[in-house]
């Protein structure tokens, strides 16, 4: 794995651009903010994080933590806009296995692969996997959000015993209580191909970490020396927990200083904001004003619990705070493990006060010669409250359904009753899953390598950064009822309010009522699991995912637009509710001046009519603080307003009719003034048709355009037709009607101005696109197929996207994998016709994954398009399913990037923005014919 580089001579160009970007980098890092390209160097490189990622663990929104294929915790981020690829070794699972006889003896190994060098003393006399070359005799198999990792003779000891641990996360499409849980479960099938019954033990070991690198720490070592001596209480506490008689397990708090980074009443924003009264947004919370937080700093804790199922057979026993760094206390552990398959008593030897701590939880049972049986165990943790750099903190979906407060943040009874009903949740999870993947995995007009591909690329919705809180409009949702921890929605139509749980008002209670926790949290985990059906953040919340675990901005508009299918197939309240946000969005303004870091111009940060680039960055006040995006001016962008209106097409299809309107009118006023802006702004001629300005103005954001372009343009003509949709459902035929006609004179021009017999070229001759305004590009029918998607007119005829189709597929699939040497690896974005790469800017010559999914959804959409001949329909399917396999035979199987699949990859396979959330777009080969259109006359 390595990333992409330019050239030499491209890094020449790029000298002042890399002077730029390293010195606001520097100043990011400098004031404890983590900037929004995380580039360095003279190449701008991002840091590389290792290979081998497996299926991360959790639902949505919560945090996540990632696995690897060897069995190790990786890849974490717990927090807002935070990843740090940290392996703990320590955190791992433990198998024992022995005869029943007394004169037997007990083996047992380390489930993980993971090399040793460097691991802490107290596990250094452990029997760790790679001693009994368990690698050779275990396997991974993945299909999010479960996995598979199987282990032949574990011990390779011929005992016959072999073990399955089926990893098992709830994401649960159209679930909006489960879905936020953040914990997962692994479920350890025993198999006993022995000769006799065995004794079987597996542990769970649990540092408290919350993978934490050493700049976290000198973060917070800088901060308490700013302490008095009084002001902070420890880092860590742990409690064993019985919730009930099935479940046994330890919780643990850790406890982290953290400074706060930025302050919104330090920069004189000229933030405000404008909504008309009739958009119908939300009318649950109060514009902002800045958080007025003159705080330092905060403590950042999150409480983890490991749990266990016990009864059936299986024993349950734990030790809590053990020393990782004390070899006689590891030791000791690993003795009474190997012993008894137990755990219990005093262990010898103390490590320093202050430092690290563990806890293991264990399960024991006997099988049977020729049986099967199971050990459960569950990891959960909780940080109740998103802490954004401003300081300002928003409580997490799930804390509707625990008793989060201020005073009880990452409380140990919460993280263990996450953990109890995970435990007692998982096997309906398990089988909902089933439920739910079963039409697509049995459908055999899907290739067996896409069935795979179309689930793990839902990695990106748990481990994409994502943030689900309960606010609206950047504001905490007030909750009546008397007090912050008491809730009153509008589900589907039925009011329910804190009166009508048992519960009522849960507050903060002792560890040692978890299951009273649990009781309350399940009961409300049901009053909330479907929403309003019209994507109202006073009932959904918000949800913000980051753009790349290197671009940290929360849904970036552009990136989104090809994303967003995975939510408005799976999650569609939660798109509504993103939908919301952008719409509010519109009518903001933010007067901060900027030097933007492209050309070094400045502008202001957001103008008044514009949709945004992104909802802000982690680092500063999410959808209060817009545009976090400073590398062109994207009040510009000529794609935005076109991508807005089509989503919100797309969104209110399905919706019952009542649902639909409040969409709708929620969103028009905010479609209209951003297209009306553009027009006014873009088309200076009066033809229809929005003009490029000669500078990179949309998501190929250093690819120029000038003129009409095929991308933008037909963007357009989609939106115009778009409009005149969302016209008829607000009751403005008039507007309806002169919009099919500006989207019809605007397709002559596009037509005209770009189609040259074969393709439509890139873009009209301009100054700077002299040399390659005849490239074709691989996402030049993005407005033909959105324009399918919502069933509006066509932007272009039959035969001239099949014969566009046809040179895509030619040049940018066939011919890019023969020039690049790597074979089949999915569309290139540009190629020139005579079969030689557009190299005139580093995107052009890049594959970019979602981009090259939409592509094939194009020709799949079109495949269904009426008039379409047989010939071409079957020419369509194959070739759509040959051009996203690409990204499939080349990016998870030989590149390494399997649950980390990048923006975009170059001529040597080496990546850009790895972990990205454009790739989401998979989503849209699927389900084509359900719902297209908002009438009847687009089914």
């Amino acid at each position: 794995m390595s990333v992409s580089r330019p050239g030499f001579m491209e890094t020449i160009k790029l000298l002042p651009l890399a002077r730029r970007v390293g010195a606001y980098v520097y100043n990011e890092h400098r004031n404890g903010r983590t900037p929004v390209f995380d580039l360095s160097g003279i190449t701008l490189s991002p840091p590389i994080p290792p290979s081998n990622a497996g299926v991360p663990l959790g639902g949505m929104g919560g945090g996540s933590i990632g696995r690897g294929v060897r069995g190790e915790f990786r890849r974490w981020s717990l927090y807002p806009g935070r990843y740090r690829h940290t392996v703990v070794k320590g955190d791992c699972f433990g198998f024992r296995v022995k005869g029943v006889g007394e004169n037997d003896t007990a083996e047992a190994c380390v489930l993980s692969t993971v090399p040793t060098a460097g691991i802490e003393n107290g596990y250094k006399g452990w029997n760790w996997g790679g001693k009994v070359d368990l690698d050779k005799r275990s396997t991974f198999a993945g299909l999010f959000p479960r996995s598979w990792s199987t282990y032949t003779d574990p011990t390779n000891t011929q005992s016959g015993v072999n073990v399955v641990c089926k990893q098992v996360s709830p994401f649960l499409p159209d679930n909006y209580s489960d879905t936020s849980l953040p914990c997962g479960v692994f479920e350890f099938e025993i198999e006993n191909n022995g000769e006799s019954d065995k004794e079987v033990s597996i542990m769970f070991n649990w540092e408290n970490n919350d993978g934490g690198d050493e700049k976290d720490e000198k973060e917070h070592s800088d901060v308490l020396s700013t302490l008095k001596s009084n002001a902070w209480g420890g880092r860590t506490v742990m409690s064993t927990f019985n919730s009930g008689p099935e479940v046994k397990g330890v919780a643990m708090l850790h406890r982290r200083l953290r400074r706060i980074a930025y302050n919104s009443t330090q920069t004189d924003s000229g933030m405000f904001e404008f909504v008309p009264t009739h958009a119908q947004l939300c009318s649950c919370t109060a514009p902002f004003e800045g958080t007025g937080n003159n705080d330092k700093h905060y403590v950042e804790q999150t409480g983890f619990a490991v749990g266990a199922i016990e009864g059936d057979g299986v024993t349950v026993t734990t030790v809590k705070g053990w020393n990782p760094e004390n070899r006689e206390q590891g030791d000791g552990i690993w003795k009474q493990f190997v012993e008894s398959g137990e755990l219990g008593g005093r262990l010898g030897g103390r490590g320093e006060e202050g430092g690290k701590k563990a806890a293991v939880v264990c399960g024991k049972v006997k099988v049977g010669k020729g049986e099967k049986r199971k050990i459960v165990f569950s990891l959960s943790w909780d940080n109740g409250e998103a802490a954004f750099g401003s300081g300002e903190k928003h409580p997490r979906r799930h804390s509707l359904f625990f008793p989060t407060t201020k005073s009880t943040v990452g409380s140990l009874s919460n993280a263990a009753a996450i953990s109890t009903v995970a435990l007692r949740k998982h096997s309906a999870w398990d089988a909902d899953i089933s439920e739910w993947q079963k039409p697509y995995i049995e459908n055999p007009e899907l290739p067996e390598w896409f069935k795979g591909q179309l689930m793990n690329e839902l990695y990106y919705l748990v481990d994409g950064g994502g943030v689900w809180v309960d606010s609206t409009d950047g504001q905490v949702n007030k909750r009546e009822g008397g007090g912050e921890d008491s809730y009153l929605f509008d589900v589907k139509g039925m009011k329910r309010g804190a009166d009508e749980l048992d519960a009522g008002n849960v507050t903060a209670v002792d560890i040692g009522d978890v299951a009273g926790v649990v009781k309350a949290s399940m009961e409300r985990m049901e009053l909330y699991k479907l929403g309003s059906g019209r994507g109202d953040q006073c009932s959904v919340g918000t949800f913000l995912y980051l753009e790349g675990h290197e671009y940290v901005m929360y849904n970036t508009s552009d990136v989104h637009f090809y994303a967003s299918f995975a939510l408005n197939r799976l999650m569609p309240e939660l798109q509504r509710s993103v939908m919301r946000d952008f719409a509010r969005s519109v009518f903001k303004a933010d007067t901060e001046i900027r030097t933007l870091l492209g050309e070094g111009e400045e502008a202001p940060r957001k103008v008044r009519g514009a949709v945004v680039h992104d909802q802000g960055s982690p680092s500063e006040s999410p959808v209060n603080k817009v545009n976090a995006y400073n590398f062109q001016d994207v009040s510009r962008w000529k794609d935005l307003p076109s991508k807005f209106v089509l989503m919100a097409v797309r969104d209110a299809q399905g919706m019952g009719e009542e649902d639909k309107k409040d969409f709708v009118k929620a969103v028009w006023p905010a479609c209209e003034l951003s297209v009306e802006r553009a027009a006014e702004m873009w088309d200076k001629q009066g033809d229809g048709m929005i003009k490029n300005e000669g500078f990179p103005d949309q998501t190929y954001d250093v690819w120029i355009a000038d003129g009409v372009s095929t991308y933008t343009g037909g963007l357009w003509v989609a939106a115009l037709f778009g409009m005149a949709k969302l016209a008829e459902v607000v009751g403005e035929e008039d507007k309806a009607k002169g919009y099919v006609e500006r989207g019809r004179r605007a397709r002559e021009v596009y037509n005209d101005r770009l189609w040259n017999g074969e393709y439509f070229s890139y873009s009209e001759k301009g100054k700077k696109t002299k040399a390659n305004c005849d490239s074709v590009m691989a996402d030049q029918m993005c407005g033909q197929w959105w324009s399918r998607v919502c069933g509006l007119e066509e932007v272009v005829q039959n035969d001239r996207v099949i014969s566009s189709m046809k040179k895509v597929h030619e040049m940018n699939v066939v011919r890019w994998g023969e020039v690049s040497g790597l074979g089949r690896n999915g569309a290139v974005n540009g190629m020139k016709a005579d079969g030689t790469v557009d190299d005139s800017c580093l995107q052009s010559k890049e594959v970019w994954t979602g981009t090259t999914y939409a592509v094939a959804s194009t020709m799949l959409h079109q495949a269904e398009v009426e008039g379409v001949k047989e010939e071409d329909r079957k020419w369509l399917k194959e070739a759509a399913f040959d051009t996203a396999k690409g990204i499939w035979e080349a990016g998870w199987k030989r590149f390494g990037y399997s649950y980390a699949t990048p923006e975009a990859w170059d001529g040597k396979g080496d990546f850009r923005s790895l972990g990205y959330m454009r790739p989401l777009c998979i989503w849209s080969m699927v389900d084509i014919t359900k719902g297209r259109g908002l009438g009847e006359e687009g089914k």
